[in-house]
């Protein structure tokens, strides 16, 4: 039985994606202040500890991919981009950990693309100056104008619906191969969920999040995309 929760009227389920979210969300949060904590005694001096390794190698990666896309401005973004791809990677492999699949739900992948397309949009007012912004939309010519616009607004939908499409398309396939193999998927079904859970979700990660940034980098000058 699902323990069931009101507060002020509203019905709390511990299995919703909201809850997963939350979940996901505190577990991230108290992991990178552990991983904070244990970085700090770090001495700089010596020898870069194994353990280490795999975290700079992450965000140096992140940072190259940002400062190659978007320029001078890159220490604003870098840490942003990095946090999208560290919380929707945990959300896809949420399964993993028996966690209800935020993801899986269209308002919570429509919030992480709103979240991006309001970086997209105010990078564009930072970089052009907001009317330099407003004359983006009737680039390259005036009569693009109403299709430049219903083109921007209709990104975080695009963006949005391609991240559940594709994690909802993983979860049915499945569902459906245990279904259809029934007692038989026994052996195969956890190479099964390695690959749609773990594989697919990367794939997916780094589908969002360079898609973000290129867009992103659509509203920077050119001249700005110059970095020391």
């Amino acid at each position: 039985m699902i323990y069931l929760a009101e507060v002020n009227g509203y019905t709390f389920n511990p299995l919703s994606p909201i809850a997963s979210t939350v979940y996901i969300t505190g577990g991230l949060i108290l992991l990178l202040f552990i991983l904070y904590f244990f970085i700090k005694r770090v001495d700089p001096m010596k020898e870069t500890p194994k353990w280490l390794i795999p975290f700079l190698w992450l965000v140096d990666m992140m940072n190259g991919y940002i400062k190659a896309n978007i320029g001078k401005r890159w220490k604003a973004y870098s840490p942003w981009f990095l946090s999208i791809t560290i919380f929707i990677f945990f959300a896809n492999i949420s399964a993993v950990y028996f966690l209800n699949n935020p993801t899986g739900y269209v308002i919570v992948t429509f919030a992480l693309a709103f979240c991006s397309f309001i970086v997209i949009q105010l990078t564009g007012i930072v970089s052009n100056g907001f009317l330099g912004y407003l004359k983006g939309f009737m680039d390259p010519t005036p009569v693009m104008l109403p299709m430049n616009i219903v083109s921007e607004f209709t990104l975080p939908v695009s963006l949005s619906l391609r991240l559940f499409g594709n994690v909802i398309s993983g979860a049915c396939i499945s569902i459906l191969i245990k279904y259809l193999l029934g007692w038989f998927s026994v052996p195969i079904m956890p190479l099964i969920n390695a690959l749609f859970d773990i594989a697919f979700s990367l794939i997916q990660v780094a589908v969002f999040v360079i898609l973000s940034v290129i867009f992103t980098s659509m509203k920077v000058k050119d001249e700005e995309k110059i970095y020391n």
